[in-house]
């Protein structure tokens, strides 16, 4: 036989068929057993999954509701966001609006404070040389005058305005011609008067009089002849005759050291006291007549009553010479100019 060659089939005996038979049933029975088994062990697994998956499905179903449910409270917000951003959309226009007006606003009040801030300087400055001009006029003070001026003239510096410049060099001018005056030291002039005063007390007095009399005996009377040949005047002559028998006028021009009885000296030593006070008043006053006519009376009155050659009198009387020779008022400069230019200058600036 070849290797092509089909063997010749062999037919079974009788006797096997039963036993395949058996076989198969067997085969068959297990296999069904084992194909129920696993499906029961599919059913099973089945069963727990779509328990599983039923628990799953009721979580997942509980949390689609509260996620709708915060889908929905997250809708809300929103809108409630969205309008409140439109909201503040439209506030923040109307702020920006607002905040354009009132840089707007500002820019106009700076510009108004700049020129109001000026403006109250200038009226300062005003008052400064109002004040300048009375003290000048009225109390004649001219160191009161040129202080003002120099407050006023610091005022326009500190300005920095070039359009100041004519009312400053007119200040300037104003306050040289005040500061350009003889001063006159008030208060060590009140003191040596005060100090004078102090001394006057002390002075000695001597009292004189043009034609002083005394009363001599006259002795033997003189032969007086009558001055007609009435009554009347042969009367006369008697009488005048009986006198020229006790007394004799006798003329005696040398002072007497001491005429004046005690209370009288007192009444001189106040009369003294008040023409002093009475010329140191005219002196802080700034009466230059007066004190100098004070003065004068007062020498007078010294030259009368008290002794010209005592150094005390004579340093007094020096002292009084000094302070006579002073001019407490001197005539002042005119201080309008200056005042006219800034009132010029205000009325021509606007408000």
């Amino acid at each position: 036989m070849t290797e092509y060659e089909v063997p010749a089939r062999v037919t079974p005996s009788r006797s096997v068929w039963p036993v395949l038979l058996s076989l198969l049933l067997i085969v068959a029975l297990a296999g069904t057993g084992y194909a129920g088994w696993l499906l029961w062990q599919q059913r099973a697994a089945t069963e727990e999954t779509v328990a599983a998956q039923d628990t799953l499905l009721r979580r997942l179903s509980r949390q689609l509701g509260d996620a709708s449910a915060e889908i929905q409270q997250l809708r809300q917000r929103q809108s409630d966001v969205a309008e409140a951003a439109r909201r503040n959309t439209d506030t923040l226009g109307s702020l920006a609006s607002r905040a354009d007006d009132a840089d707007a606003t500002l820019a106009r009040i700076n510009t108004t404070i700049q020129g109001g801030r000026s403006r109250a300087q200038l009226v300062a400055v005003e008052q400064l040389l109002l004040i300048a001009n009375e003290r000048a006029r009225l109390a004649h003070d001219a160191k009161g005058a040129a202080d003002a001026l120099t407050l006023a003239q610091d005022r326009l510096g500190a300005l920095a305005e070039p359009q100041l410049f004519a009312i400053r060099e007119s200040l300037a001018a104003e306050r040289g011609a005040l500061q350009a005056l003889p001063g006159v030291d008030l208060e060590a002039s009140g003191l040596s008067l005060s100090a004078l005063i102090r001394r006057a007390p002390q002075f000695p007095q001597r009292s004189r009089t043009p034609a002083q009399t005394s009363v001599v005996d006259a002795g033997p009377s003189r032969d007086l002849k009558p001055a007609g040949d009435s009554a009347w005047s042969r009367g006369w002559s008697s009488f005048r005759e009986v006198l020229g028998a006790v007394f004799i006028l006798r003329r005696n021009d040398k002072p007497v050291d001491r005429l004046l009885p005690p209370e009288q000296e007192v009444l001189v030593g106040q009369l003294l006291l008040m023409k002093l006070e009475t010329a140191r008043a005219a002196l802080l006053a700034r009466q230059t007549g007066v004190m100098r006519a004070t003065i004068e009376d007062v020498d007078a009155f010294l030259d009368d009553y008290y002794r010209s050659d005592d150094p005390a009198v004579l340093g007094a009387r020096a002292e009084l010479d000094r302070l006579q020779s002073l001019d407490l008022d001197p005539p002042l400069p005119e201080l309008g100019r200056s005042l006219g230019l800034l009132r010029a200058y205000l009325d021509a600036t606007p408000r």
